[in-house]
């Protein structure tokens, strides 16, 4: 398979039969060439990133529904055309005649060289300009404003910029600091003018990649060494290894993960960072009452399964997949969770509430409900965190405290 071939493939996977980008991209990255595998990222994440744009360049150019397969043809490669440079046109239109089926050679062909006549259209309809569902840009402007949407909206097509964290029980920040290209943003978060993934730093277990929002909701919590603390959702350990951090690799974290093939990876996290105070178990997070005795954890964090609505520009497949109705089932799922391991908390305990979304269902009245129906519990305070620079996802985090 050429390159185009495989973002090819990994599209129509991961739109027609709702594979998980990452997951998708991990696997066909491995056979192709290291020359390639940026190209065939760009390709995919762009265009699922920009779909309904896309779309919106050919779409009136014919006159009914066709495959779904030759629409993401079509889309990728007027992706292709508009959006990245020094590509040939005739490289993409010949390698999209070759992709297509037999049947629909001619016809994409026809459709693409009308395109490329035409120039790229460009749209004052915010939903196809940043190619975002109307349903979820009204939802933010009835949550949080018109201006606030669009630049939700608009932060969302920025390219994720990687964010490393200093894993300062293996190493100090004067040694990050005198690297040429290190930039910090603060204490522990930085960026760098060079790939964190293949460094020796990480290699080693000497930092962590973790978005500058995540890593606010672990210092939110204020956890001291020698406590007792709950991470209920953990994989893939990000944010356990900050709490391991932040205790000094002393006392005891218990970090629960439903998933086994997740759970390895918060083992495999801890054992790579040099962490031995964490316990690592599999269960469901609604078990845990169960398991574990009321009152015996001095913190716990419910980093709880959301809609992303907050990481689209790294998950940008859900843009397209997400539907109100998903939104309803997960607030349910928080509630419970919430419910069920509330009562593990010792008094003058606190629980930090996280979820990486923008959607104040599953936040902010999510902790509305929650102090509702535990009056022993109070809000000590809450935080939005909105994508509108290349380090920082959509995060929402709240912190309250058992009183008594």
């Amino acid at each position: 398979m050429n390159a185009r071939s495989v973002a090819y493939d990994c599209l129509c996977k991961i739109i027609l039969e709702g594979q998980y980008a990452n997951l998708m991209m991990r696997k066909a990255l491995e056979n192709i060439s290291d020359k390639d595998k940026g190209f065939v990222t760009q390709i995919v994440y762009g265009t699922l990133r920009n779909y309904r744009l896309c779309r919106y360049q050919w779409v009136d150019l014919i006159s009914t529904p066709c495959d779904r397969k030759i629409a993401i043809l079509l889309d990728m490669s007027v992706y292709q055309l508009f959006f990245m440079d020094k590509v040939p046109t005739y490289a993409i239109l010949n390698e999209a005649v070759d992709c297509a089926a037999k049947s629909s050679k001619g016809f994409v062909n026809a459709i693409l060289r009308k395109v490329e006549v035409r120039g790229k259209l460009e749209s004052s309809d915010i939903g196809v300009a940043t190619s975002h569902p109307e349903w979820l840009l009204n939802l933010w402007k009835s949550h949080y404003g018109q201006e606030q949407m669009e630049k939700i909206a608009q932060g969302n097509n920025l390219d994720a910029q990687v964010v490393g964290r200093l894993n300062t029980y293996k190493c100090n920040k004067e040694e990050v600091e005198q690297m040429e290209g290190v930039h910090f943003l603060d204490e522990l978060a930085f960026v760098a003018d060079f790939n964190l993934v293949q460094s020796d730093l990480f290699k080693e277990g000497k930092i962590v990649i973790q978005d500058e929002s995540s890593q606010q909701v672990v210092k939110m919590m204020d956890v001291k060494e020698g406590m007792r603390v709950l991470d209920c959702c953990s994989a893939p350990g990000t944010k356990t290894s900050q709490i391991a951090m932040m205790m000094n690799n002393t006392g005891e974290i218990i970090a629960n993960e439903l998933h086994e093939h997740r759970a390895k990876l918060v083992e495999d996290t801890m054992s790579k960072l040099g962490f031995t105070n964490t316990v690592v178990i599999q269960d469901d997070a609604l078990n845990l009452s169960q398991r574990f005795e009321e009152a015996s954890f001095d913190a716990i964090l419910v980093d709880a399964p959301c809609s992303g609505l907050g990481v689209l520009r790294r998950k940008p497949e859900i843009k397209s997949k997400i539907k109100p109705e998903n939104i309803d089932e997960i607030v349910h799922l928080q509630a419970n969770i919430l419910d069920s391991v509330q009562s593990l908390l010792k008094k003058q305990g606190v629980l930090v509430y996280s979820t990486c979304t923008l959607n104040k269902k599953e936040n902010e009245k999510q902790i509305e409900k929650f102090l509702k129906n535990h009056e022993e519990y109070e809000l000590i305070c809450e935080k939005t965190i909105f994508p509108t620079d290349a380090t920082k996802d959509g995060f929402y985090m709240a912190k309250v405290l058992k009183k008594g």
